[in-house]
């Protein structure tokens, strides 16, 4: 029996690529955690700095935003979302961004090398 594969199939990502950004998910995740036992550890002072900023960050946006809403804004993240999870997410989301970066950068120069 032969399958024929229609050419929906063919444009679809492997188990190679889902491989790929799933480790590179599961990496940054563990690299975050990593990075706030170690602050947590070695420099206390920078979670929390990083807190308060975002403590500030909240109740600007929450003051910007028109009643009802702006309060309603800075309560689901400020006690809902809990502050150390927007943390995590933010740092996540920053290790994501700047690994992502570097290896869009080094691709480019890559490519560029091997280029007559």
């Amino acid at each position: 029996m032969v399958l024929h594969r229609n050419e929906d199939d063919r444009r679809r990502p492997g188990f190679g690529y889902h491989l790929k950004v799933h480790s590179f998910r599961a990496v940054t995740v563990v690299l975050a955690w990593v990075l706030i036992f170690a602050a947590f550890y070695q420099k206390p002072e920078l979670l929390t700095g990083a807190q308060r900023a975002l403590q500030r960050g909240i109740e600007a946006v929450g003051d910007a935003i028109p009643s009802p809403w702006g309060p309603r804004i800075e309560f689901v993240f400020r006690e809902i979302g809990g502050l150390i999870w927007l943390q995590i997410a933010l740092l996540i989301s920053a290790l994501r961004l700047g690994l992502s970066t570097f290896a869009f950068i080094a691709r480019i120069s890559f490519r560029n090398d091997r280029r007559p």
